[in-house]
C-alpha cells in the first residue's frame, strides 16, 4: 500500500517504494518476540496501544534510543557536522531518482559524523531516513527499529514538526503490515499537529494518508472526502510529484470501491505526471494501480504492459544487485561500529572461535565420507521430488489455461449470467424479459456497394463498422445479439431489465450514426466508398434464450423484434427511427429532440406511429449513456470485451 507519511524524511525526501515481504510475513506467521520499546514512544493522545500492530514497533530499542542519551546530552556541543548535513541533503536527492544504494551510503557516512559529534538531532534525522529506506524495501522490522530510535530522541528534544513526521511514518508502517486500525490514531495525531502549524503541504499529505487509511478500513465515504481534500490542496500548491502520488492513492481507493474505470483515469494522470517530473518512485504505485485496474476491466494487453513496466522499474531500484549493495552497506556499518566499541574483545572471540572451528574440522574428518554420501542421497531425492512437483504444476497450469480459454470463449458468445447458468446446470432456461429495446441497423444501398467493391474490401469495410458498433454497444450496456449480412442487431435491458436501458439504446444508435458520419468523411478523403445506414428501435417484451445444440447462440424472439425490423426498413439514411412505445418512455428526457413522422404503413403491421430522434444540441456524444450504466453492467461487458 502507498502511504504519504513516509514521503518526507524531514522537509524533503523521496517517495515510498515496496519490495520484499520476508520480514513482515515472518512476524505475522510466528508472532516473533520483539524487544520492548519505551511506552511513551508509542502513545498517541494519551492512550497506550497494545494491539499486535503497535507491538510490532516495540522491537526498535530496548532501553537506549541510540549511542547517545537525549536526557544527558541535550546541551552537548555539535562539532564538524557541515559535511554530514550535506551528505544527508545529497542522500535525499538521490532517493528522489531511485538511487537508494548511494543514498544509504551517504546516510551511514553522515551518521558516523553525527555520532562522533554527539549531535542527537542529526542522529534522529538519519535514523528516520534509514528507516524509510528499509520501509521502501519492505524490511519492516528494521524500519520499525530505526523509526523507534528517531522517535525516542525527538520525543525529548522536539520540535513538534519533527515528531509529526515520525507519527506519519509509523502510521504508514502499521498500514503496510495490515493494521490500518492501529495506524489511524497516528495519522490523526499527525493531522492535529499540522493543523496547529498551518503548513498547507503537510495538511494535504495528512488528508491523503487519512483517505488511504479509511479506504483500507472500508470507509469509502470518508476515504473519498479526505483524498479529494488532499488532492485539491496539492493541486493548488502546484507540486506535480505529490499530485501523482495522491492520484495513485485515489486510484487504489477506487479499486477498493470496485470502480476500475475511475482508477484507470486517476492513475493514468498520475503516471503521466510522474514521467514528466522523472519521479521514478512515483511511477511504481501508478503502474501497479493501472495493472490491477486494467486486469479488472478485462484489458489484459494494457495490464500486461503495466506489469512489465512495473517489474522493470522495481528491478532498476531494488533489483538483486541493488539489494546486495544495500546489505553490504548495512553489514559494513555494523562491523565498523562493533570494531569501534569493542574491537579487542571481538578479535579475541574471533580467534577462539577460529581455533575451535579448526579443532572441530579435525575431529569430523573421519565422518566426511558418510556426510557426503547422505548429502548426495538427499540431493538426489530432492531433485526427484522437485521434478515431480514441476510436472504437477505444469499439468495444473495446462488444465487451468484450457479452462480459462473455454470460459473466455463462452463469455464471448453469451451474457455472463447465462454463461454461468449454462456451466452450473448444463442448460439455460429461456426467459421472458419486459421492457427490452431492440436496435436494428442496415446499410443503405448495400447491394450497389457490394458490386463496386471486391470481396476483401467489402468484408474489411463491414468489419470496421461492426467493430465500432460493438464498442459503442458495450459502452452503453447493450447486448449484441447477431449480425445478418449488412444488418446489425443488439438489445438494451438484457439479460435482465435495467433502469435506463431504453435511453442507453437510443444513445447507442445516435453514437453509431455519428461514428459512421465521421468514418464517411475520412473515406471520402481517401477516395473510398462511403457506408451509410438506417437505424430502428422498438421497446417491448421479448423471449430470450439459447438456440441450438451445435454452434449455439443467444437470441431473442417475439413481436418486439419483428416491429423493430419494420422500423429500420421504414427509416431514412442517417436517422434513428423509434416507435411510439419507445417515444412514450423518453419523451420527457431533455437529452433528445423528437420529430413526429405520423403514421406510416409497415409490412404485416399496418400503419404505425413513428418518430425520428436526435440528440439535443450541445450534448456530447456517448457520455450520457456511459454515466447511466450500473457497475454490474460495466463489469460484465468489460469481461467479455477482454476475452
Amino acid at each position: 500500500m502507498w502511504n504519504f507519511a513516509v514521503i518526507f524524511h524531514s522537509e524533503k525526501a523521496p517517495q515510498v517504494i515496496q519490495t520484499k515481504l520476508t520480514g513482515i510475513m515472518l512476524w505475522l506467521s510466528f508472532g516473533a518476540s520483539l524487544p520492548a520499546l519505551p511506552a511513551e514512544c508509542l502513545t498517541v493522545s494519551g492512550q497506550d496501544h497494545q494491539d499486535p500492530g503497535v507491538q510490532f514497533l516495540r522491537q526498535g530499542i530496548a532501553q537506549d534510543p541510540g549511542p547517545g542519551d537525549p536526557a544527558n546530552s541535550a546541551g552537548s556541543m555539535v562539532t564538524d557536522t557541515l559535511d554530514a548535513d550535506r551528505l544527508v541533503a545529497r542522500s535525499f536527492e538521490r532517493q528522489k531518482v531511485g538511487d537508494y544504494f548511494n543514498a544509504l551510503t551517504d546516510l551511514y557516512a553522515a551518521l558516523r559524523q553525527y555520532e562522533s559529534g554527539n549531535d542527537l538531532r542529526g542522529m534522529a534525522t538519519v535514523y528516520n531516513a534509514i528507516g524509510t529506506i528499509h520501509h521502501y524495501d519492505q524490511n519492516y522490522p528494521e524500519a520499525g527499529a530505526f523509526y523507534a530510535r528517531s522517535l525516542a530522541i525527538r520525543r525529548k528534544l522536539g520540535p513538534q514538526e519533527d515528531i509529526a513526521v515520525l507519527y506519519g511514518n509509523i502510521g504508514s508502517l502499521l498500514e503496510d503490515i495490515g493494521r490500518p486500525d492501529s495506524a489511524l490514531p497516528f495519522h490523526r495525531q499527525n493531522l492535529e499537529i499540522r493543523r496547529t502549524l498551518g503548513d498547507r503541504k503537510w495538511l494535504a499529505v495528512c488528508y491523503s494518508n487519512l483517505g488511504s487509511c479509511m479506504s483500507k478500513l472500508g470507509q469509502s465515504d470518508s476515504a473519498s472526502h479526505y483524498l479529494s481534500e488532499g488532492l485539491a490542496l496539492i493541486r493548488e500548491i502546484g507540486d506535480p510529484r505529490l499530485v501523482s502520488i495522491t492520484l495513485s492513492m485515489l486510484g487504489q481507493a477506487y479499486l477498493q470501491q470496485d470502480a476500475p474505470a475511475k482508477a484507470i483515469q486517476a492513475c493514468s494522470e498520475g503516471l503521466r505526471l510522474a514521467k514528466e517530473t522523472n519521479a521514478m518512485s512515483a511511477k511504481e504505485p501508478c503502474m501497479k494501480c493501472l495493472y490491477q485496474a486494467y486486469s479488472r476491466s478485462g484489458d489484459y494487453r494494457k495490464a500486461l504492459t503495466m506489469l512489465e513496466g512495473n517489474i522493470a522499474l522495481r528491478d532498476s531500484m531494488f533489483g538483486k544487485d541493488n539489494a546486495k549493495g544495500l546489505l553490504k552497506i548495512e553489514m559494513a556499518f555494523a562491523y565498523k561500529r562493533r570494531q569501534y566499541t569493542d574491537s579487542l574483545k571481538r578479535v579475541e572471540k574471533d580467534r577462539q572461535a577460529r581455533f575451535a572451528y579448526l579443532r572441530q574440522i579435525d575431529d569430523q574428518r573421519n565422518q566426511k565420507r558418510a556426510v557426503l554420501f547422505i548429502t548426495l542421497a538427499v540431493l538426489g531425492l530432492s531433485g526427484a521430488l522437485w521434478n515431480r512437483l514441476r510436472f504437477m504444476r505444469r499439468s495444473r497450469n495446462m488444465v487451468r489455461q484450457e479452462r480459462d480459454r473455454s470460459d473466455a470463449l463462452l463469455l464471448n458468445i453469451l451474457p455472463m449470467t447465462i454463461a454461468e447458468e449454462l456451466k452450473r446446470d448444463g442448460h439455460a432456461m429461456a426467459r421472458e424479459v419486459e421492457g427490452v429495446s431492440i436496435l436494428f441497423t442496415d446499410f443503405h444501398e448495400f447491394t450497389k456497394l457490394s458490386e463496386r467493391l471486391s470481396a476483401q474490401e467489402l468484408v474489411e469495410g463491414i468489419d470496421t463498422c461492426y467493430r465500432a458498433f460493438d464498442s459503442i454497444a458495450m459502452r452503453h450496456g447493450l447486448e449484441k445479439i447477431k449480425t445478418i449480412g449488412d444488418a446489425y442487431m443488439c438489445a438494451g435491458g438484457l439479460p435482465e431489465p435495467r433502469k435506463g436501458s431504453v435511453r442507453n439504446t437510443v444513445l447507442a444508435a445516435l453514437a453509431m450514426q455519428e461514428w459512421l458520419q465521421q468514418h464517411a468523411f475520412a473515406s471520402r478523403e481517401q477516395g473510398k466508398p462511403v457506408f451509410r445506414m438506417r437505424a430502428g428501435i422498438h421497446t417491448g417484451p421479448v423471449v430470450a434464450g439459447i438456440v441450438g445444440k451445435a454452434k449455439f447462440q443467444y437470441d431473442v424472439w417475439g413481436d418486439t423484434v419483428n416491429i423493430a425490423a419494420r422500423f429500420v426498413s421504414a427509416g431514412e439514411v442517417g436517422e434513428v427511427n423509434i416507435s411510439e412505445a419507445t417515444y412514450a418512455i423518453l419523451c420527457t428526457d431533455p437529452r433528445f429532440t423528437f420529430i413526429p413522422r405520423g403514421k406510416i404503413m409497415t409490412k404485416g403491421k399496418g400503419e404505425m406511429e413513428m418518430f425520428f430522434v436526435r440528440r439535443q444540441t450541445g450534448k456530447a456524444g456517448g457520455q450520457e449513456g456511459e454515466a447511466s450504466l450500473d457497475l454490474d453492467t460495466l463489469l460484465g461487458q468489460a469481461g467479455r470485451a477482454g476475452q
